[in-house]
């Protein structure tokens, strides 16, 4: 996952790590839930529903259902089977609750119904933390000297209320908006002894990084603002989109070459999840967890056989093509790029585990 920086693990109690944990699988489940929840609301049948994965623990239906619900012997992430999911399953054609004869709107909508649960669950997130917490604020804790931001009259102890167009919430979007200005002169409004003060500042390309910077070191005590309900409404809608593009162009960058490759696995987001909210505390982890959704969202949309991305793929040929695409080469490409991305995971995993025994 692209967005989770890996710094030096601190010594943490083990708790950190379990709840870390239940909240990625948490996602996970969501992600399940909503290409369930989209299944059965167009008459699909769906007939598991397991939180983990191997022999099950715990089965059970509920009283007028189709759907076995289970807890099976790994208790992390999730799946659902939907009848007729497999393009090479046999299917009655006459059998309405099999996937292979709902409508393509059905179909659709089913596959981008788990995508579309992390984006809500990221929305949700975000309105909750900002409703009942307020918005965080960054406090600028140094200026470097001859840096821009010592150039544009910075001073520590400033509360940064807005770069250019956006308000940013944490240290994070604060960096990430004075990189987007690219080097232009941008404004930057700060609260200073109670009163608003605008500035402007031309960010610097740190050729180590290839990220534009203005020279500024935050401070570890935030300020805190109420947020009206109508304000947390607005934000909570935008947020998402925002960190949506930040992704996309992290993936752009990677791919151009302009930014090193950073990806995570579970154990690593896990991980560094736990280091964050072991340092920052609950507002961290919830930080976390709508930035990791939003993660989960873009990265099961990207046009690759095997994910949620490839099948609608597949679904868009139907739609230009006016016809099915061929059932065994679409099973045979779906194959090939889910062993693909299982050794690629595997060694993912593999690379986290190491790094972590190298770090504690």
């Amino acid at each position: 996952m692209i967005g989770l920086e890996s710094r030096p693990l601190p010594t943490m109690p083990p708790q950190y790590y379990l709840l870390a944990a239940l909240a990625f699988s948490l996602l996970v489940i969501i992600h399940e839930l909503g290409h369930f929840l989209v299944a059965r609301a167009f008459g699909m049948r769906a007939r598991v529903f397991s939180i983990g994965f191997g022999p099950p623990l715990v089965q059970w239906r509920p009283k007028g259902s189709e759907t076995i619900v289970q807890v099976a012997a790994v208790p992390i992430l999730a799946y659902v089977n939907i009848a007729g999911m497999n393009p090479l399953e046999p299917s009655d054609p006459n059998d309405r609750g099999s996937y292979q004869n709902a409508s393509l709107v059905a179909r659709f909508f089913t596959i981008a119904g788990g995508p579309l649960a992390n984006y809500l669950a990221a929305t949700l997130i975000i309105f909750a933390v900002l409703a009942f917490a307020g918005v965080e604020r960054p406090v600028v804790g140094q200026v470097q000297p001859d840096s821009a931001a010592a150039v544009a009259g910075i001073r520590p102890g400033d509360v940064v209320l807005r770069v250019g167009d956006v308000a940013p919430s944490n240290f994070g979007e604060l960096a990430g908006s004075i990189n987007a200005s690219r080097g232009a002169p941008t404004e930057i409004r700060v609260r200073r002894e109670g009163r608003e003060v605008s500035l402007r500042a031309a960010a610097r390309l740190d050729p180590a990084s290839h990220r534009y910077r203005i020279g500024i070191v935050q401070s570890p005590t935030p300020a805190t603002d109420r947020v009206p309900v109508g304000s947390a409404v607005r934000h909570a809608l935008l947020e998402p989109a925002r960190l949506t593009i930040e992704q996309l162009d992290g993936f752009a960058r990677m791919i151009r070459g302009k930014e090193k490759v950073q990806v995570m696995g579970p154990v690593g987001i896990v991980v560094e999840t736990a280091r964050g909210a072991h340092r920052g505390g609950w507002r961290y982890a919830a930080d976390a967890m709508a930035l990791i959704s939003v993660a989960l969202f873009v990265l099961n949309l990207l046009p690759v056989p095997a994910l949620d991305g490839g099948r609608l793929v597949f679904l868009m040929y139907e739609v230009v093509m006016r016809r099915r695409p061929n059932a065994r080469f679409e099973t045979t490409v779906t194959a090939i790029f889910f062993t693909l991305l299982l050794g690629l995971g595997a060694i993912v995993i593999v690379r986290d585990v190491a790094n972590l025994a190298m770090r504690s």
